[in-house]
């Protein structure tokens, strides 16, 4: 599988639009917000872990967890993404991670299936 170039999501106005979308799936290990008001452009993510998750370690392990995962999906063009790690995360193992999130996101109908 060949990874889609996916940018960051960084302004704090399009989070919260995202969030305010209020299109998401709960996982054991993630939370899966989605907007696709966008036509095209590349998909956005943003990764967030608040410290409920745990230390700064913890946290730190659960987003690059998280972003990782998020590289190596088939993102629809235009949709921007918030992840949300929750404290089982940080514990967890990448392919774990991965394939929660392809079940979360598919479940929201954000990946692209031609690919």
């Amino acid at each position: 599988m060949v990874p889609v170039a996916v940018d960051r999501l960084r302004e704090g106005r399009d989070i919260a639009a995202v969030l305010r979308g209020r299109r998401q799936r709960a996982g054991r290990l993630a939370v899966v917000h989605v907007r696709t008001d966008r036509v095209d452009g590349l998909p956005r993510v943003a990764v967030v872990a608040s410290r409920r998750v745990g230390t700064a370690v913890a946290r730190n392990r659960a987003k690059r967890l998280l972003r990782e995962a998020a590289r190596h999906l088939p993102w629809r063009a235009g949709v921007d993404v918030v992840l949300i790690a929750r404290a089982s995360c940080a514990a967890s193992r990448l392919d774990a991670v991965h394939q929660e999130l392809q079940q979360l996101a598919g479940r929201l109908e954000v990946l692209d299936v031609a690919t």
